[in-house]
C-alpha cells in the first residue's frame, strides 16, 4: 500500500512540477513584452479603422452623386452624413491617441482614398 501512495504522490508531483513549468513559460515568458505587441496591435487596428472609415465616406459621396429617386436621396445623405461622422470620430480618436500615421492624415486632407 505504501509503495502505491508513495508512487501516487510522486506522480502527482511531477505532473504539478510539469504544469508549473508549462504555465511559466507560457504566461510569464511570452508575455515579456506583451503589453507592447497589443498595444501596437490596436495601433494599427485603429489606424486601419481611420483608412476603413474615409472609403465608406468616399463611397457614400459616390452613392449620393449617383441616386436619382427622391426617397433615396433622403437615404443616401443619411448614408454619407453617418459615415462622415463616425470617420471624423474615428480620425479624432487615433489623433488623440497618437496612433495616426502622416499617411492617414494626408489621406484626409487631400480627400484621397
Amino acid at each position: 500500500m505504501r509503495g502505491i501512495l508513495s508512487n501516487l504522490k510522486g506522480s502527482i508531483a511531477s505532473n504539478w512540477h510539469e504544469l508549473l513549468n508549462y504555465l511559466y513559460r507560457e504566461f510569464v515568458l511570452k508575455g515579456e513584452g506583451a503589453y507592447e505587441a497589443e498595444q501596437a496591435e490596436r495601433d494599427l487596428s485603429l489606424e486601419r479603422l481611420v483608412v476603413k472609415a474615409h472609403a465608406e465616406w468616399l463611397q457614400a459621396k459616390a452613392y449620393f452623386e449617383e441616386v436619382n429617386d427622391p426617397d433615396l436621396v433622403d437615404y443616401a445623405i443619411f448614408m454619407m452624413e453617418a459615415a462622415e461622422r463616425k470617420y471624423m470620430y474615428l480620425l479624432k480618436l487615433a489623433k488623440q491617441e497618437g496612433t495616426v500615421k502622416n499617411n492617414v492624415i494626408l489621406v484626409q486632407e487631400r480627400g484621397l482614398a
